[in-house]
C-alpha cells in the first residue's frame, strides 16, 4: 500500500512539475500589409479614377479624372474597378467617417507602433493574427523583427490572410497547414470566404494542435434577426455552410490531442452558450452528437462544434473579461447574455477604455477540456492607439489606428 501510495504522489509530482503555463492570444489586425505591400497600396489609392459611362465603374485614367481613390465610396459592391481579394479598399483609415489618406511615412510608424505594443503590452507564447498579408506583415510588427518567433503562414488565397507566430523556446512545430475546407470551395470564387490556418507543436515532448480560424462577418448574434443562423441573410447563409467544416476539423484532430481554437469567430459565441439550450441547437431537433448533414441547419455554432461527442473533442469557451476599468468590466459582463447595440458598446471603444472599434463579440478561444485556464481570457486595451487622426498643420502625416480590433489574451496550463 505504502509503495502504490508512494507511486502515486511521484507521479502526481512529475506531473505538476512538467506542466507549464502557455500565454496565447489573438489579433485582427485589419488589413495590415507588409511594407512593400502598403507602399504600393497608397500608391494606388492615389491614382487619379473617372467614372467609365459604359461599365458604370470608376477606373483608372489618365483623362478626365475627378477623384483619387482615397475620395471614391468604398463597400463590397463598391462601382470600382479595383480587385478587393487582392489590396485592401482604401476606405481602411477613418475619422469622423471621412476616409483618410495614408502615407507611407504613417504606415511605417504605425507598424512600429504596434510593434511597442506588443512588447509592452503582450507578453505572449503564442499569437494567432486574423487579416494579414503574410509571413513579412507579420515580422514587420514583431519585436526584433520576429527573431524570437517562428511563424506559421501562406500566400495563397485572398489577401485577408492568417498567421500563427510562436517563440522558438517553446520547441518545434509541424504541420503547418491551410484548413481549405472552411474557405467554402463549393461556392463561386468571389463569394469563397477565408480558410482556417493550423499547425502542431510539440512542447517539452507533447503535442498541442492549434487553429486560428476568421469566419463569415455580419452574422454575430442569435439575440437580433439579422444575426440569427437559421435565418436567411446571405452572411448567415455563409457561415452556416462552414459549421460542418470547422466541426469536421475539430472532432478529426482532437483525438488523443489538446486543441487550442482562436480567431476572429464574427460571431458571439457566449450568446449562444448562454442563450440556445442543447436541445434546441439544431432547428430539426436533432441531437448534435449525430453527423451534420448539409440539409440540417444549426441555431447555434457554438453547441454544434462543441457537442462532447467525441468525447476528446470537448471544448471549454474562455468568456472575455475586460479588466481595463469597473465601467467596461460591467458592460463586458451583461455583454455574455444581452445584446448591446453600438451606442450601449461605445463607452467600450474610447481611448481611456478598450479603445477599439469592435471591443467584444467578435473575437474568441476555445480550449480542450484536458487544458485549464487561469481565469478567463482578457481583452487588452489598445487605447489612444485605436483611432485615426488625420494630418494637420503640426502634424505632416495621419496617425493610424493599429486595429479595430482588441487582443484577446489567455493564460491556459498545458
Amino acid at each position: 500500500m505504502r509503495i502504490m501510495l508512494a507511486i502515486a504522489i511521484a507521479t502526481l509530482i512529475n506531473s505538476v512539475a512538467s506542466a507549464r503555463d502557455l500565454t496565447i492570444a489573438t489579433w485582427n489586425l485589419g488589413w495590415h500589409m507588409n511594407q512593400t505591400e502598403a507602399k504600393d497600396w497608397i500608391k494606388d489609392c492615389g491614382q487619379l479614377f473617372a467614372l467609365n459611362a459604359t461599365s458604370g465603374l470608376w477606373e483608372p485614367s489618365t483623362t478626365g479624372a475627378t477623384k483619387t481613390g482615397w475620395e471614391l465610396t468604398w463597400g463590397r459592391d463598391a462601382k470600382i474597378k479595383w480587385d478587393i481579394a487582392a489590396k485592401p479598399p482604401c476606405d481602411v483609415y477613418k475619422s469622423n467617417f471621412q476616409t483618410i489618406p495614408v502615407t507611407e511615412t504613417a504606415y511605417r510608424k504605425r507598424a512600429e507602433q504596434i510593434k511597442n505594443f506588443i512588447s509592452a503590452s503582450l507578453n505572449i507564447d503564442v499569437l494567432a493574427f486574423q487579416e494579414v498579408s503574410g509571413e513579412d506583415a507579420v515580422r514587420d510588427v514583431l519585436p526584433n523583427g520576429g527573431a524570437d518567433f517562428e511563424i506559421c503562414s501562406f500566400q495563397s488565397f485572398k489577401v485577408q490572410r492568417m498567421a500563427i507566430a510562436w517563440k522558438r523556446t517553446l520547441g518545434s512545430a509541424s504541420n503547418c497547414a491551410i484548413e481549405g475546407t472552411m474557405s467554402l470551395p463549393q461556392l463561386e470564387q468571389s463569394d469563397q470566404v477565408r480558410p482556417g490556418l493550423s499547425l502542431m507543436l510539440h512542447i517539452d515532448g507533447k503535442p498541442l494542435r492549434i487553429i486560428t480560424v476568421h469566419l463569415k462577418s455580419s452574422c454575430v448574434s442569435p439575440l437580433e434577426d439579422r444575426g440569427k443562423l437559421d435565418g436567411n441573410s446571405e452572411a448567415c447563409k455563409i457561415l452556416q455552410q462552414q459549421v460542418r467544416p470547422l466541426e469536421a476539423w475539430i472532432e478529426a484532430k482532437s483525438s488523443g490531442v489538446p486543441v487550442v481554437v482562436m480567431g476572429d469567430f464574427n460571431r458571439n459565441l457566449s450568446h449562444e452558450k448562454n442563450k440556445i439550450v442543447q436541445s434546441a441547437v439544431r432547428t430539426d431537433g436533432s441531437d448534435p452528437k449525430t453527423p451534420l448533414t448539409e440539409q440540417t441547419r444549426v441555431r447555434s455554432l457554438y453547441g454544434e462544434v462543441n457537442d462532447h461527442s467525441p468525447a476528446d473533442s470537448s471544448l471549454v469557451l474562455l468568456e472575455p473579461d475586460c479588466p481595463v476599468n469597473q465601467a467596461a468590466q460591467e458592460i463586458c459582463s451583461r455583454s455574455k447574455s444581452e445584446f448591446l447595440n453600438q451606442n450601449a458598446l461605445k463607452p467600450l471603444t474610447r481611448a481611456d477604455s478598450l479603445g477599439c472599434r469592435n471591443p467584444i463579440g467578435l473575437d474568441q478561444i476555445m480550449i480542450s477540456t484536458q487544458i485549464s485556464a487561469k481565469g478567463a481570457a482578457s481583452k487588452v486595451s489598445i487605447g489612444r492607439f485605436g483611432g485615426t487622426r488625420p494630418a494637420n498643420q503640426n502634424r505632416p502625416d495621419p496617425l493610424l489606428a493599429i486595429s479595430d480590433h482588441c487582443p484577446l489574451m489567455a493564460t491556459i496550463t498545458f
